[in-house]
C-alpha cells in the first residue's frame, strides 16, 4: 500500500528520474500525502487532476517486460511507477512556470548530435530508426522523452545556471584540503596491547553471553563410492558408472541409507556431533573430513535421508543421523579467540570514551599526552601531513578525520572497527595560497560549484516538498494495480 511519496521516490526516483538528468536531484520527502479522493481520478497534485486512463497510457509506454515485472513484484513494480508519474508532472508544471521551452529546430540538434545514431561521422537516419524499433518507440515518442529530458536539465540549469563563486571560498575550500598539518602522535594500540585479558575475564564473558555461542552440530555419515567398493576393481569403467547410476536412483526411490550401501558398511565413516568447523563438542578438532564434503552434508535438510553427493568427481552417500543445537564449550579454540577479540575491543571502545570525555571537559593537555607516552613506555611519534590526499602515515578516511582538526587540538582517531587508534595533537599548520587561473584553482572553482549546485537542489527539494499537495485515490489506485 503506498503511504507516502516518500516511499516511491527512494526507488524509481532516485533510478530513473536522477540518472536521467545526471544530476543529484531528488524529489521525496513529501510527507504523508495519500487520502482518499473522486473516482477515476487517481491522482491529484495541487489542483490538476489525472485520470486512471492517463497512467495507463503511461504504463504501457514503459512497456515492462515479464522477467522485470517479475523480479521486483507487479504491486511494487506499479507503485514505483507511480512515483516517476508524479515527479514528471510535478517537472512538467515547474518548465510551464519558468516558461522552460524547447523548440524544435533545438531538439533535432540534440537528435542530430547524438553519437549513437552516427554512421561515416555523420548522422544515419537508418541507425535512428533502427534504435526505435529495437526499443519499441516511435519517432514522436521518443522525440518527446527527449523533449521531457531536456526541460527538466533546463529547469536545473533555470536554478543553477551562472553561479560564479567569489574568490574566498575557492580559497577556502582549497585551505582546508590542502594545509600542512604537523601532528605528533600515540599509537593507542601499543597501549591497549599492554591489557592483559585474564580467564576470570573470558569465564565472565562466556557466562553472561552464553546463549550467543550456540551452533548446529549434526551427527552424521557417509561412504565414498570408489571402484573397488562398487565392482571390486580400481578401474573408473563404465561398470562403475552404471553403478553409480543403480545406486543414485535407489536414493530416489527412497531406499535407506543401510540397503543402499549394503556390503560396504566397513568403509562407512561415522562423526557424532560435528559443527561446521569441524569441531566436536568437547573443543577438539576432526581433521579427517573435508571442507568441502562437510559442507555439502551440512547442506541436507532432512534426518535419515541420504543423498548423493558429486564432489570435483569423487562420489559420496550421506546421510544426517541427528542434529541440534549446543552451546560451544570454552575448550574450543576459535571461541576463546572470538571472546579474547571482543573482549580487547570492550576495553578499546571504554578507553577511548575516557580520553574523548576528558579532552571534551578539557582535562586533558599535551604534558598529559607525553605523561601517557612515559608511563606506558610508548613514544609519541611526529609527523607532516601534507594535504588530505597525502597516504604515506595514515589511511586516506583517517586523514580526513584529521583535517576536521585545527592547530593545537587533541583528538582520539579511530576507524570505524577500532583496529586502528591514535592520540593526535596539531602542533603546527600551514596554510597555503592559490593562484588565479592556475590549474589547482580551475579544479576547486569547479569542486566548489559542484558543492554549492548541490545546496541548491537541495533547496529546491524542500520547495517542492512544501509547494505540492499529492492526493492518491487509494481505492482506484488498487483496482487498477489488480487489472494488471
Amino acid at each position: 500500500m503506498l503511504a507516502s511519496i516518500r516511499k516511491f521516490s527512494k526507488s524509481f526516483v532516485a533510478k530513473i528520474f536522477v540518472a536521467i538528468i545526471a544530476l543529484p536531484f531528488i524529489l521525496w520527502g513529501m510527507g504523508d500525502v495519500f487520502r482518499s479522493g473522486k473516482q477515476n481520478v487517481i491522482v491529484e497534485i495541487n489542483d490538476e487532476k489525472i485520470n486512471s486512463k492517463e497512467f495507463i497510457t503511461y504504463i504501457q509506454k514503459i512497456n515492462l517486460s515479464k522477467e522485470e515485472i517479475d523480479r521486483v513484484g507487479k504491486s511494487k513494480l506499479i507503485d514505483d511507477i507511480l512515483t516517476n508519474y508524479i515527479s514528471e508532472k510535478i517537472i512538467e508544471i515547474e518548465t510551464k512556470k519558468k516558461e522552460i521551452k524547447l523548440t524544435d529546430k533545438a531538439l533535432m540538434r540534440i537528435l542530430t548530435n547524438d553519437k549513437n545514431f552516427y554512421k561515416d561521422n555523420k548522422f544515419s537516419r537508418t541507425k535512428y530508426e533502427k534504435f526505435l524499433l529495437t526499443n519499441g518507440y516511435t519517432a514522436p515518442t521518443y522525440e518527446a522523452y527527449l523533449k521531457n529530458i531536456e526541460r527538466k536539465g533546463q529547469l536545473l540549469n533555470y536554478y543553477s545556471g551562472g553561479i560564479r563563486l567569489p574568490k574566498f571560498i575557492v580559497e577556502d575550500m582549497y585551505r582546508k584540503e590542502n594545509s600542512v598539518k604537523e601532528i605528533e602522535f600515540l599509537n593507542l594500540n601499543k597501549i591497549y596491547s599492554q591489557k592483559k585479558i585474564n580467564e576470570g575475564d573470558i569465564q565472565t564473558f562466556y557466562k553472561e553471553n552464553k546463549d550467543f555461542f550456540k551452533e548446529k552440530f549434526i551427527s552424521f555419515r557417509y561412504l565414498k563410492l570408489l571402484p573397488e567398493n562398487l565392482t571390486k576393481k580400481k578401474e573408473l569403467d563404465e561398470e562403475y558408472y552404471e553403478k553409480l547410476d543403480e545406486l543414485e536412483n535407489k536414493i530416489l526411490d527412497g531406499d535407506r541409507f543401510d540397503s543402499i550401501i549394503s556390503g560396504n558398511e566397513k568403509s562407512v565413516k561415522k562423526f557424532d556431533f560435528i559443527n561446521s568447523r569441524k569441531t566436536k563438542k568437547d573443543g577438539t578438532k576432526i581433521e579427517e573430513i573435508e571442507n568441502k564434503l562437510l559442507e555439502k552434508i551440512f547442506q541436507i535438510k532432512e534426518k535419515k535421508s541420504p543423498k548423493f553427493i558429486d564432489l570435483d568427481n569423487n562420489y559420496y552417500i550421506a546421510e544426517i543421523l541427528n542434529e541440534k543445537d549446543i552451546i560451544l564449550s570454552l575448550n574450543d579454540k576459535d571461541l576463546r579467540r572470538t571472546i579474547e577479540a571482543q573482549l580487547k575491543i570492550r576495553f578499546k571502545i571504554k578507553e577511548n570514551k575516557k580520553l574523548i570525555d576528558e579532552i571534551k571537559d578539557k582535562k586533558f593537555s599535551k604534558s598529559k599526552m607525553l605523561e601517557m607516552s612515559q608511563k606506558n613506555t610508548v613514544q609519541i611519534k611526529r609527523a607532516k601531513i601534507n594535504g588530505i590526499d597525502d597516504k604515506k602515515e595514515f589511511t586516506p578516511k583517517l586523514v580526513k578525520k584529521i583535517y576536521n582538526y585545527s592547530a593545537d587540538e587533541i583528538f582520539v582517531l579511530s576507524d570505524s572497527i577500532l583496529k586502528e587508534n591514535f592520540l593526535v595533537r596539531i602542533v603546527k599548520q600551514i596554510d597555503p595560497k592559490i593562484k588565479n587561473n592556475s590549474e589547482d584553482y580551475k579544479k576547486y572553482m569547479k569542486k566548489a560549484n559542484a558543492e554549492y549546485i548541490k545546496k541548491v537542489y537541495q533547496s529546491y527539494d524542500k520547495y517542492i516538498n512544501s509547494n505540492y499537495n499529492i492526493e492518491v485515490n487509494q481505492k482506484v489506485f488498487e483496482r487498477l494495480k489488480n487489472s494488471f
